[in-house]
């Protein structure tokens, strides 16, 4: 259930481990918390250890400094359903500081989230204030995160110092793990994020009634790991395969349901910059890795609270911000497009990209319309000592609807110099994260 590999110069090789593999050994004074009835959230707040044969349904962490160590005990979804809506969930107002948490050796199953790292009333804090009473040091590894209905893992805003480490994330049916705006400084590391996103991509459609008429949609589906506005990251060493949008998308929230659900709506402030995306394994995905991913799209029933450089009838377009990020020494095997670059300053280097397909791509620079409506063309790209191994591909790394002071050397196809061609635009879907759109 988790992956291993060694960090220093390889890439990671997955390696199934059998469910029943513990680590770490139960401090002296750890607690055993007795299976509780069906329905009940446990509540930790002491070192602690669950019984891998009872069932639990539902477990709360909200004290510095213990460790949660399910031995493998199962934590289930119970049916009826329940305000928590969380199999694991790290919590504090936001006027405490968490730190020293770990968890480990625990298997969920349904839930809105397998997984959530929150702080209470985050969306209330002022700007330049976000920070001032910080998370630290909470980890959470060797744990296994199954079909959970939303997100599979979900780091929530201004939540920092999260380390992910081999654990295993699959069959989400949103985002196998999900860095909420504003967080930043968080780990995913050795770990397997796969089969996520699969909720709303069913062919048959799902209604959605607009202006009172009922249409069906199709939708994409979504990513293996979603950096929304979060900042500062490391995924590092992952196996990251098979998930329904893509592998990891880049992009800043612009204010979703302003209006349709004021309540709900926060302001977010940060793009998805400065991140590491390293040493990782890419597979079966039609993106690997999207940079600015929501630039283009047309978000128009979205209801955003950011401008929109383009807002004509049925179509509403936001900038995005996903810049200086790096993406380097990664292993892009059977992926549509590798790394598609939307936005400016970051940097793609030493990766590998391969497939036996010869419409696969390795790295699209360019996005549509901000060079035509704004004369924004993307800037600043570095794609360096990249190798592609794609079948009959002689223009792998290409750019579309133009860029500017973009740094292209020492890439290769397979044993020859490449160069950055002009390549043929992306195909859009009619709005973001729909496929098609029909009535029925």
């Amino acid at each position: 259930m988790a992956v291993g590999a060694a960090l220093a110069g390889c890439l990671p090789i997955y390696k199934p481990m059998p469910a029943t593999k513990i680590v770490g050994e139960l401090a002296p004074d750890s607690v055993l918390a007795a299976c509780p009835p069906i329905g009940t959230r446990t509540t930790v707040s002491a070192n602690t250890h669950l019984d891998p044969a009872c069932t639990y349904s539902g477990v709360l962490v909200s004290t510095s400094n213990v460790v949660l160590d399910c031995r493998g005990a199962r934590i289930i979804d119970p049916p009826g359903g329940q305000s928590w809506q969380r199999g694991i969930e790290i919590s504090a107002p936001v006027t405490t500081a968490l730190t020293g948490v770990t968890v480990r050796n625990c298997y969920t199953e349904g839930f809105t989230n397998g997984l959530r790292v929150t702080r209470t009333g985050f969306k209330t804090l002022a700007e330049g204030t976000e920070y001032d009473v910080a998370f630290s040091n909470i980890r959470i590894e060797n744990s296994w995160f199954h079909k959970s209905n939303g997100s599979g893992v979900f780091v929530d805003g201004y939540v920092t110092g999260v380390t992910l480490r081999s654990i295993e994330v699959t069959q989400a049916g949103s985002v196998g793990v999900y860095l909420e705006a504003g967080s930043k400084d968080n780990v995913i590391e050795l770990s397997y994020i796969h089969g996520n996103g699969f909720a709303d991509a069913d062919p048959a459609g799902q209604p959605k009634v607009i202006g009172g008429t009922t249409f069906m949609y199709q939708g994409t589906g979504r990513e293996g790991i979603a950096v929304d506005g979060s900042r500062n990251n490391v995924i590092r060493g992952n196996v990251i395969t098979a998930n329904s949008a893509g592998g990891i998308f880049f992009y800043k929230n612009c204010g979703e349901f302003a209006t349709q659900e004021p309540a709900q709506h926060w302001t977010r402030r940060y793009g998805a910059d400065g991140n590491l995306v390293e040493l990782n394994v890419f597979s079966n995905e039609h993106t690997g890795v999207w940079l600015g991913s929501r630039m283009a799209e047309n978000q128009t029933f979205m209801d955003c609270s950011d401008p929109a450089y383009v807002d004509v009838p049925f179509k509403v377009v936001h900038l995005d911000h996903a810049a200086g990020n790096t993406i380097r020494n990664n292993s892009f095997e059977t992926v549509e497009i590798g790394v598609h670059i939307e936005d400016d300053g970051n940097v793609v280097e030493a990766n590998r990209f391969a497939s036996a397909t010869s419409t696969h791509r390795a790295v699209v620079v360019g996005t549509r319309e901000r060079l035509s409506v704004l004369g924004l063309p993307t800037d600043g790209s570095t794609i360096t000592g990249n190798v592609s191994e794609i079948a009959g591909n002689t223009k792998p790394f290409t750019w579309v609807h133009g860029h500017t002071n973009t740094t292209f050397t020492g890439n290769l196809r397979g044993t020859r110099a490449a160069t950055l061609a002009a390549g043929t635009a992306i195909p859009s879907n009619p709005f973001l994260m729909v496929l098609r759109i029909w009535v029925p």
